[in-house]
């Protein structure tokens, strides 16, 4: 299910709020007629939550979102979501890192079914302590810069037995679910 920042965006730029039926044939038509790519209604009611289906939506989906809101794609959306200025933050759960204190520990989860706990160490760099389903491992320190609740967590990067594996994202589609200081 995509976050509700970017059903926001979606409902911003189609100039109206999704809610029914007939606003997602609505959105489907409008992305087509902005992007000559077509997204079927029902894919867009399984990425609202309004119908079950998959939970990990293609990258062709997710780049044709991006281009309807103005972004070449998915990747380039989320880097637009990751801006510490952006006003939204003050609205939405936010855990400042710069007030953390050596030692705190972050649980925040992300669909489907992962969680992670970190641990702050210094210079926004966390030891994953916990992890659950997530690609990110026990051991691995990772960078970043704020976490955000309904936003993507996006890790500046990734160090794994001394070796940098670069950027990671958590909840590309669905954001942070939850997130809290344990």
């Amino acid at each position: 299910m995509l976050s509700p920042v970017i059903k926001k965006l979606l409902e911003n730029k189609l100039g109206k709020d999704i809610r029914y039926s007939s606003d997602i044939e609505h959105l489907s038509f409008d992305i087509e007629q902005h992007t000559n790519q077509r997204i079927g209604v029902n894919t867009l009611k399984r990425l609202l939550g309004q119908i079950e289906g998959v939970k990990e939506p293609r990258l062709y989906t997710l780049d044709t979102i991006a281009r309807y809101l103005n972004h070449k794609n998915w990747d380039e959306l989320l880097e637009s979501l990751d801006q510490s200025g952006n006003s939204d933050f003050s609205t939405i759960e936010e855990i400042e890192v710069t007030k953390l204190s050596m030692g705190d520990k972050i649980q925040f989860t992300y669909t489907p079914d992962r969680s992670v706990t970190v641990k702050f160490i210094e210079n926004n760099r966390f030891e994953v302590i916990e992890s659950q389903n997530s690609k990110l491992q026990i051991g691995d320190i990772i960078e970043v810069n704020h976490f955000v609740l309904k936003y993507p967590l996006m890790a500046n990067d990734v160090i794994r037995n001394s070796v940098s594996l670069g950027k990671f994202t958590a909840g590309k589609v669905s954001g942070i679910t939850s997130l809290k200081i344990v």
